[in-house]
């Protein structure tokens, strides 16, 4: 059951890191960029599920959406910052830590909120100038679903142990294949 949950997980979206010139359809394509990348799609669950796991309500992923559009802004407005692909993929390694360690779980997941600036901060990289505000639209609406989708998914988990160690080890996984590519 939890090699098939992981795997699962690792199904949901293609690895993709950058999406570079979305103004041909900007709402649209920002509506689908948080679902056609493992790295931001498992950052949003992942954190979702740490509100809930660590009963901080709808702040955390409330505090990531702002820090997440925050970062797209900055993104926007002064292009690509060193290793910032990097932290995106740490990002994961730390949601995975926050799961799997129970310890540490507060301490980590109040991490989430600066990982997401670095997410954003892609998004903005890599919206056209044009369409940035149409992109951004997209993405948060969708960012925000997911944020929501994993919270719901983290107060099921919260009764199940196992399932949760499922959960931290998919996002191992992805974090994995993330960093490997």
């Amino acid at each position: 059951m939890k090699k098939t949950f992981a795997l699962f997980l690792l199904m949901l979206a293609l690895p993709a890191f950058a999406h570079p010139g979305h103004d041909s359809q900007p709402l649209q394509d920002g509506l689908l960029h948080p679902l056609t990348g493992l790295d931001h799609l498992l950052m949003l669950l992942g954190t979702g599920v740490l509100a809930a796991l660590t009963r901080r309500s709808l702040a955390l992923p409330a505090a990531t959406l702002v820090a997440m559009f925050g970062g797209a802004l900055c993104g926007h407005l002064f292009g690509d910052v060193l290793g910032m692909e990097t932290l995106i993929a740490v990002s994961l390694l730390v949601a995975a830590a926050a799961v799997l360690l129970p310890a540490r779980q507060l301490l980590l997941a109040m991490a989430m909120p600066v990982f997401a600036l670095f997410h954003g901060w892609a998004h903005g990289v890599e919206a056209t100038p044009s369409a940035f505000w149409q992109f951004s639209a997209g993405f948060v609406a969708v960012s925000g679903l997911l944020l929501a989708v994993g919270f719901a998914v983290g107060c099921l988990l919260r009764r199940h142990s196992g399932l949760q160690k499922a959960f931290g080890g998919g996002l191992l996984a992805g974090a994995a294949l993330v960093l490997a590519g």
